[in-house]
Formats: structure tokens, C-alpha cells, sequence
């Protein structure tokens, strides 16, 4: 079944916030409505960008425009005070793909040479009100130029990279790195908009007695902490504390009551009976006065984060801050900087001190970026995706689902040779779905299902309606299996049409996936008509299901047939061949 070609939420929650932004600031021109909406979203877009990543006001961004006649391609133009000169184009492309024609990047890059030659007769008023700040800060020495092509759509191609390139080119023969260009296109423009909703790194103060440090071939420091600190922390930060961590604090578990007995029962015994707590940090400098001997030392953090020990500070920031007046107890803690560590070191750091203790594989998809990137984006819509374990997780509910749900509905999409391997590892061992290469045996056929499942092309549209489907599939096969009557008269060798369905759900869900292509759909939510073919659809397979089924001596249970990769295969052929029929 083909499906309107979707435009990207991303679009969509960018749209929103150019209209809360700069709906009142930024009016668009135009004979049509439709081309005064395209007009004050491309002025709004040039705006954002010097908002965002220049860090401008909202009104230095607004005033920064100097589109109209004689712009010479230039939409905005902003001296911040680091002396960058931000020279921006923006397009807005209704379809979230595409890019700008090739004759306006051309243009664009007339109109940055004239500018930077001082031509400035060749520019409108607006530009030429700002001759004195731009001409200011060419001269200060230490100027930059940021060319930027913002635009809502896909990658651009070569020949505009090449315009961009002959631009490097020509301005930086004397001081390389003088004039940079930038290609903003949705994907980026959305990373914006991300960044500027998330959480400040963490900065503060620590105190760390008897300490110890290593200095190569990475920064870290290491002793003794106050636990009161620790829920001080927790207190002042919360969920954010532990952001780089694979699970939050989990709550009522046996370990986390041991850990509440020690610290009300014998809380001097605290350092002995606990593994302690590892943070990893961007930057760690000590405080004077310094102490010779590091009996104590403290220490300004910045970037700070948990990534062993969760469950440890949670417990701790579980009791009062009056109870340790009473109550001393002391943690060893680790702060790993990161500042001159390579790309990915962290996630190293946390993966292996988690794999010390018992820890699911679910747990380490809180390490992909990829993941708040989704989490974040559905937020912004209103859907509340969970990855990391917590114990105040809410329920899951109609604008609620989790990366535990979502795994097994993503298995049933795959359509490579391998399927059948998704498929009942959805029925039989959902933990295998997060399996990754290093993590997993190397003769495991799961070994790559978690970078399978949660892929680059991936979107949030797309998790989302796939657990909507999901849902609504697993419910009414369910459902239909509950009405079906007790067996009488069944052939010998036949199975039970109740047990075909419940055991057999997870290829019924397959099937429609791949016959429907709902998942892929345009709108956020499904609609009554996508709910309407799914009903039917799910009517359709469940009776052809039981009816190849009941048409097979199989000498086993049906749970034995759907958990058989060999017969899923055998059952999956025979189905849609009855299926094709009936099309």
C-alpha cells in the first residue's frame, strides 16, 4: 500500500518555534498568502540561526535582516561581539528536502565578495547603515567570517560545495581560516532547535579527601567525597546528574534497600560495603589554597556527570540532608575528564564500568546520542519516549511508550533474509534486540539487531507510528484469539485457532508491516482511516493465518511452530500466497 510521502516532524516543530519565536517580530511579503508564510519563515529561519548559534537576541536577530532589493543574496548580517562576521542566506523548502538553486548560492557568493572588497554601493540601505561595525571588526585582527546557507531541506550537492570551496579559497591564501562556510540544512537546523531546549552542563564545586590523581594518558582524580555532598548534588540537579548514565536511580530494588540500611544503620561502614561512584567530567581544575599533602583538595567541575553509581547517589539524596549532621558516611569517587580524551572515550568509560556489574543490554542504548535526539524530538510533540530505567517512569499510555516496547515492533519491520530471527526473538527474547558487537557472542545472528533496529534513517515520525500500529494489532489479535471457541471437533493433528492467534501475533504484525507500510505514513498519529485498514487488514490475516495453519499436520505445539525460525518461514510463504489471492 503506497504512502503520501511524509514531511519530516522535525519540520513541522521547527515551524512552531519560528512562530512563537517571531511570529509578532517578522512580518513576510508576498502577493499570496502561501508565498508571505514562505517568506516569513525563510526571514525566520536566518533569524533563528543567529539566535541559536550566534547568540543573539531575538531582536538583535530579527534586526540583522537586510533582505529585500539589492541584498545581493545576503538575508542577514550580524557582527557579534567575538568580531565574527555571521553572513547568512536562508531558504525555506515547504517539503523538508531539496536544497536552494543553484543561481542563489551563486548569487550568495557574489554578494560575500562584493562585501568583503567594500562595494558597498552595490548593497541596499540596510547593509550600508552597518559599513562602520563591519568595517570595524575586518580591521580588528581577529575576525572571522561565517558564511551560512540555512535552509529546511536535505544535504547539498557538490556543485554548491564548490561554489562554497572557491569561496574558501579566495579569502584565505593569507590567514587560513579567516572565512568559513557552513551548509545549515534541516538536520542541522533541528539540532539547533534541540540544543537550545536541553538542560546547561552541570558546574560546581567538589571536595575530595586523601586524593590521588593520573595525569596520562587521560586527566582523573580520585578519593574520598562526603555523602552529604552527593545528595546535595542530587537535590540541586536531579535527573540531570546522571544524563550520561545507562539507567537512572531505579528505586525500591534489594540492592537499593541494602544500600538505605548502611547508610541509617551503620553509616561509618558506608565506604567499605560500596563500590563507590564514577563521574566523568569536560574539565577538572584544583582551587587554591592547595593542599601539599591532598589530605583535601577541592576542585571546580565543569560537564559533570554520573556514569557508575546511580543507584548509590540516589540512595543517598534519599535521606534528609539533616540526617548525615548525625550520619557521616563517605564515598570513594572517580572524576574522568574528558577534555583531551578522543571522540567516544566516555562512552568507553561508561560501557565498561557498567559491564562490572548486572546491567541488561537495554540499558547501554542510553549511550547513543541518537536516542535523546528522538526522545527530544518527541518531546517537543507532546509523545514522552523513555530509555533509561527510572523508578518514577510513567506508565505507558497513549502518549507514552519506551525503547523496551519499541524494539520488538521494530523487529517486526525488518524484510531482510534474516527476519525470522527478529521475529521470534520479539516472542521468545526481547533482550536480544539490543544486542551489539561487543556485547554480544560473535557468532550471535543478533549481534548487530540493536544498530539494526535503531538506524540512522530512523526517524521519530516513524518509532512512534510503528508503536501505534503495533498496539493496535497486538490488542485486536489478542482480543480476537479470547473469542474464539473451545475446540469440538478438531481434525486430529490440528491446532486450536486460539493458540495459533495468541502465538502467533508477532508474524501476523509482521505481515501487516510489510503489507500495509502504515509505519512510513505522513501524520504523527494515525487516523481513523489508517485505524480502519489496520482493522481490516488484522481481520484478514487472522483468518488466513489459522487457515494455513489448520491445514498442516505440524505434531507440535503452536508455540513450538511460531518459535521455529524454519517454520515461521514455511508459515510466513504459505500466508501471503493466501493473502495475494484474496488481493
Amino acid at each position: 500500500m503506497a504512502t503520501a510521502l511524509a514531511r519530516p516532524l522535525e519540520l513541522d516543530l521547527l515551524c512552531e518555534k519560528l512562530d512563537a519565536d517571531y511570529s509578532a517580530r517578522i512580518t513576510g511579503t508576498g502577493s499570496t498568502p502561501e508565498s508571505r508564510r514562505s517568506n516569513f519563515l525563510s526571514k525566520a529561519i536566518a533569524a533563528f540561526v543567529l539566535h541559536e548559534d550566534a547568540g543573539a537576541t531575538l531582536d538583535e536577530a530579527v534586526a540583522a535582516s537586510i533582505d529585500g532589493g539589492l541584498d545581493h543574496g545576503i538575508d542577514s548580517v550580524l557582527v557579534s561581539t567575538d568580531q565574527t562576521i555571521w553572513l547568512v542566506q536562508s531558504k525555506y523548502k515547504d517539503s523538508g528536502t531539496g536544497e536552494p538553486e543553484l543561481g542563489d548560492v551563486a548569487k550568495f557568493r557574489d554578494g560575500v565578495t562584493d562585501l568583503l572588497q567594500g562595494r558597498w554601493d552595490r548593497f541596499n540601505n540596510a547593509l550600508q547603515i552597518r559599513q562602520a561595525a563591519i568595517t570595524n571588526a575586518l580591521n580588528s585582527g581577529v575576525c572571522r567570517i561565517k558564511v551560512v546557507l540555512a535552509y529546511s531541506g536535505t544535504a547539498v550537492s557538490d556543485d554548491r560545495r564548490d561554489i562554497f570551496a572557491d569561496l574558501e579559497r579566495a579569502f584565505n591564501g593569507t590567514n587560513p581560516g579567516f572565512l568559513r562556510c557552513h551548509a545549515y540544512g534541516l538536520t542541522t537546523l533541528h539540532d539547533l532547535h534541540l540544543d537550545g531546549i536541553s538542560a546547561q552542563p552541570i558546574e560546581t564545586e567538589i571536595e575530595l579527601k586523601d586524593f590521588g590523581h593520573t595525569q596520562e594518558p587521560y586527566r582523573a582524580f580520585y578519593g574520598r567525597m562526603d555523602a552529604r555532598r552527593l545528595a546535595e548534588l542530587w537535590a540541586a540537579h536531579k535527573e540531570h546528574l546522571v544524563d550520561r548514565n545507562i539507567r537512572r536511580f531505579k528505586g525500591a530494588t534489594t540492592v537499593n534497600a541494602g544500600l538505605s540500611e548502611t547508610l541509617r544503620q551503620e553509616a561509618q561502614h558506608f565506604f567499605y560495603f560500596n563500590n563507590g561512584v564514577t563521574f566523568l567530567c569536560d574539565s577538572i581544575t584544583e582551587q587554591h589554597p592547595r593542599d601539599p599533602n591532598r589530605q583535601t583538595g577541592r576542585f571546580r567541575v565543569r560537564g559533570l556527570s554520573i556514569i557508575n553509581g546511580a543507584q548509590t547517589v540516589g540512595a543517598i539524596a534519599r535521606e534528609p540532608l539533616t540526617h548525615y549532621d548525625t550520619h557521616l558516611a563517605i564515598v570513594m569517587a572517580t572524576f574522568v575528564c574528558l577534555e583531551n580524551a578522543p571522540d567516544g572515550f566516555g562512552d568507553r568509560v561508561t560501557q565498561s564500568r557498567n559491564r562490572q556489574n548486572a546491567v541488561d543490554l537495554e540499558d547501554f542504548a542510553a549511550l547513543d546520542e541518537r536516542q535523546a535526539m528522538w526522545q527530544q524530538t518527541l518531546q517537543m510533540a507532546g509523545i514522552t519516549y523513555l530509555v533509561k530505567q527510572g523508578e518514577d517512569d510513567p506508565p505507558l499510555s497513549p502518549i507514552c511508550f519506551s525503547a523496551r516496547e519499541l524494539a520488538p515492533l521494530l523487529a517486526c519491520t525488518v524484510t531482510t533474509n534474516d527476519w525470522q530471527d527478529y521475529v521470534v526473538a520479539a516472542k521468545v527474547d526481547r533482550k536480544k534486540l539490543f544486542g551489539r558487537e561487543g556485547l554480544v557472542s560473535a557468532t550471535d545472528p543478533l549481534r548487530q539487531s540493536y544498530e539494526r533496529l535503531f538506524a540512522d534513517s530512523l526517524t521519530a515520525r516513524q518509532m512512534w507510528r510503528t508503536v501505534q500500529i503495533g498496539r493496535v494489532v497486538v490488542e485486536k489479535v489478542r482480543a480476537r484469539a479470547a473469542g474464539e471457541s473451545d475446540p469440538v471437533g478438531l481434525p486430529a493433528g490440528s491446532l486450536p485457532a486460539r493458540e495459533i492467534l495468541n502465538h502467533g501475533v508477532w508474524l501476523v504484525l509482521h505481515v501487516i508491516f510489510i503489507r500495509l507500510q502504515l509505519q512510513n505514513g505522513p501524520a504523527l498519529a494515525l487516523t481513523q482511516d489508517d485505524m480502519t485498514v489496520i482493522s481490516r487488514e488484522v481481520d484478514l490475516a487472522c483468518d488466513r493465518l489459522v487457515s494455513v495453519i489448520q491445514g498442516v499436520q505440524w505434531n507440535k505445539q503452536a508455540r513450538s511452530v511460531f518459535e521455529n525460525k524454519t517454520d515461521c518461514r514455511t508459515v510466513k510463504g504459505r500466508l501471503m500466497a493466501a493473502l495475494a489471492q484474496q488481493n
